[in-house]
């Protein structure tokens, strides 16, 4: 999984997305990071932009 040498990002995003992705982060036990980085993997893979390894 990822580290803390992992690049950081500051991004705003309007509070009812973050409500939203905390109560899903929630729901599926992972935390907040790992809720955002699962869900903009999965829609990159699914665009065809970018493919990740299972190692990843």
């Amino acid at each position: 999984m990822s580290t803390r040498n992992d690049p950081q990002l500051r991004a705003r995003i309007p509070q009812e997305l973050k409500d939203a992705l905390e109560k899903s982060a929630l729901q599926n036990d992972r935390t907040l990071t790992a809720e955002i980085t699962r869900r903009l993997r999965e829609s990159l893979e699914r665009d065809g932009i970018i493919v990740f390894s299972q190692a990843d």
